[in-house]
């Protein structure tokens, strides 16, 4: 006999806003439920503008984020296929219609729905039909699936709109501020430092916007024309633009200390790092961040016929597949790199997806592309679907495979000395690789690319001793506020954070913006949060939203992928409305109302997934907290229940995780005890002190 109790969880709005967990898993806190919902009932104006008010670079993550609201999508452990829901594709159909692109031909595809009239459209996914008003509010008691609260999503404080209002505040000041790089984390500071009033310019040194996202991520993975329009759109807020201007030599960080109120740093990390080992000085020795620049800036680059990718992580792979497009003898670049301890973390998503440059290498002759990886399968840090992508189209991938030396003939490769990795962790969990000695091999190649990591160059502080460069090689900052030691002077993306995915680069404009404005307004900003329930006496799931798998986005045929052609063709809106119809709306949530309760146990007996259960205060773990929430419902000290020979009181206990929102429980309930209620949050900015 054991004395097992079962452990709970008092709910509070910190507990309702993270059952959301594709918008709490969101950097910027994009209510993806929200857009996928939207999409679902045909609303898709709606779901842009839900997908774009957090994200000035929606178009972009449309088609590249790293999408870690889907790896925390419940879906992913309900239903037949334990897949989530394809969040990002959903959100580039969103933006396909009413994103910057949208009147562009931008390659992909954009398979319309039927227009009835205007603004109205209907799908018809085979499982539902419906019609509704684009862009136009529901009846939350109606019975139309993935209906929500009179406010139809959860915006959070650095949404346009918030922006916006607090823009309007009286006797707000505002300054002039100067961006220095104009990749994600640049445009986006630059973006809502305009929608505050404030006088903007961005420094790049470059002749184009897009940072890392331009130079790092391969042309057929997404057309550059979608993310020109989507910078350009964020220009046209009246923020001015200085190409080719690179800061630290004919203007320096002091210099524009003096002439504005506020700088931003969003330089990134251009620079690859170098890995000590004998023939790194060798050439045909390459940088996987040199190749992929080069690459993208369409100058020549030759690689021959055999290439050997060294690192296991999403760099290595993008350095693999651009190499199978390349296929010719190498540019000489010499490289160096050091330190390939904690790589794999510290891969943006910027650079992370440029392993798909291999993929437009693949059609231009490399014959042989191996890569190697201290790893082993179930330890490589690169994402699933990009391992699967590398290896359709035909990437060797040998894990548990380390360097020891590059072997040289006249100064020029012709061979990498490799050795068997006999564990890459130590027993704490650690990056401490051992190898086995003796099983040293060497393999024939004309190219290694050394992909195991990115620095900074800090050229651009010159002279600015009072910004404080940490052990790492980055810009110290308050991570809440973006601002470095030197009080005037804001970093943010991966110069300040180390490499991150582009939607973490976008939080760190926005995290800017508000110290910035901070700053020059001598006040601290406050966030209120509103909450909003909604009672649903009709809430109804889609038709087999249980029951639907998960569609693969469509994409080219392996053949058929060559040059720069855009690989992913994207779902076609009636594809996408089925894929959102798969979403188990979190936040809509069962409510319980005690004294109503008879105890009946209907609702337990009818849940399909298990997760009500009714017990006696005795069996719970509680704490605290829920001695007061007895107390104050009963009336009575928790004590005095938990002392009864024959309880006359029991607790509903539910386990959120495993419920899918079917109503099923409120339906059942004769007592109307429980209601399906819609949560919902608004972030409200004030100045303080």
């Amino acid at each position: 006999m054991t004395n097992t109790k079962y452990k709970i969880k008092i709910p509070d709005v910190d507990y309702w806003r993270e059952m959301v967990k594709c918008q709490a898993a969101c950097p910027v806190n994009t209510d993806a439920r929200g857009y996928v919902t939207a999409m679902a009932r045909g609303e898709i104006e709606l779901g842009h503008e839900i997908a774009h008010d957090p994200n000035p670079l929606s178009t972009v993550c449309g088609r590249i984020c790293g999408a870690p609201c889907e790896v925390a999508c419940r879906r992913g452990d309900i239903g037949p296929d334990l897949k989530p829901i394809s969040i990002r594709p959903i959100k580039r159909v969103l933006t396909e219609r009413y994103g910057p692109e949208a009147g562009h031909r931008l390659p992909g595809r954009i398979a319309a729905g039927n227009v009835l009239a205007e603004d109205s459209i209907q799908i018809d996914t085979g499982f539902a039909t419906f019609s509704s008003k684009v862009g136009k509010q529901l009846d939350p008691c109606s019975d139309v699936p993935g209906t929500g609260a009179p406010e139809t999503y959860s915006p959070v404080r650095w949404s346009r709109n918030e922006l916006k209002r607090l823009s309007a505040q009286p006797g707000r000041k505002t300054g002039k501020v100067a961006v220095i790089g104009a990749g994600p984390s640049g445009v986006s500071a630059a973006h809502d430092l305009a929608l505050l009033g404030h006088k903007v310019t961005i420094y790049e040194g470059g002749p184009k916007t897009g940072g890392m996202m331009r130079y790092g991520v391969p042309l057929y993975r997404f057309d550059m024309e979608a993310m020109e329009l989507e910078i350009q759109s964020v220009l046209d807020l009246g923020i001015e633009i200085k190409y080719n201007t690179p800061i630290g030599e004919e203007i320096t960080l002091d210099d524009l200390r003096r002439d504005y109120d506020s700088v931003f740093l969003g330089i990134g990390l251009m620079k690859g790092r170098s890995l000590n080992v004998e023939g790194s000085d060798l050439d045909g020795v390459i940088i996987a961040v040199d190749l992929l620049l080069n690459y993208n800036l369409g100058y020549k680059v030759t690689l021959g016929k055999r290439v050997i990718v060294i690192g296991g992580g999403d760099v290595a792979m993008d350095a693999a597949r651009t190499a199978l497009r390349l296929g010719q003898p190498t540019e000489e670049q010499q490289a160096a790199l050091a330190d390939t301890e904690a790589r794999t973390e510290e891969e943006s998503e910027t650079v992370k997806t440029a392993f798909d440059v291999a993929r437009t290498a693949l059609r231009l002759g490399v014959a042989d592309v191996k890569m190697i990886a201290l790893e082993d399968w179930d330890e490589l840090p690169a994402s699933d679907f990009e391992i699967e992508e590398a290896l359709e189209e035909g990437i060797q991938l040998m894990p548990r495979i380390g360097p020891k030396r590059i072997v040289g003939e006249n100064g020029k490769v012709t061979g990498l000395e490799v050795i068997e990795v006999e564990s890459v962790f130590d027993d704490e969990g650690r990056f401490n690789p051992k190898f086995k000695e003796g099983s040293e091999q060497i393999w024939e190649c004309d190219t290694v690319i050394l992909a195991i990591g990115q620095q900074a160059d800090l050229e651009v502080l010159g002279g600015a001793d009072d910004v404080v460069i940490s052990p790492r090689g980055l810009v110290e900052i308050n991570f809440k506020t973006g601002q470095t030691t030197a009080p005037d002077v804001f970093a943010g993306g991966d110069v300040a954070y180390g490499p991150k995915l582009i939607i973490d680069a976008v939080l760190h404009g926005h995290l800017a913006a508000l110290g910035i404005e901070e700053y020059i307004q001598g006040k601290r900003l406050k966030v209120d949060v509103k909450t909003e329930w909604t009672n649903l006496p009709n809430h109804v799931m889609f038709e087999n939203w249980t029951k639907l798998e998960q569609r693969k986005v469509p994409s080219l045929p392996v053949d058929r992928r060559t040059g720069t052609t855009v690989v992913e063709l994207g779902y076609s809106e009636d594809e996408a409305s089925e894929q959102g119809s798969r979403c188990l709306e979190c936040g809509v949530n069962t409510i319980f109302d005690g004294p109503k309760c008879i105890l009946c146990n209907a609702c337990v007996d009818v849940c399909p997934w298990d997760c009500l259960k009714i017990v006696s205060l005795k069996d719970i773990a509680g704490d605290e907290q829920f001695a007061a929430v007895v107390e104050a419902q009963l009336g009575k000290p928790l004590a005095d229940f938990i002392t009864e020979d024959q309880p006359s009181v029991a607790a509903m206990l539910k386990d959120d995780q495993a419920c899918t929102r079917c109503a099923l429980c409120a339906e059942r309930c004769p007592t109307d005890a429980i209601t399906m209620e819609a949560f919902r949050f608004q972030e409200i900015l004030m100045y303080g002190d």
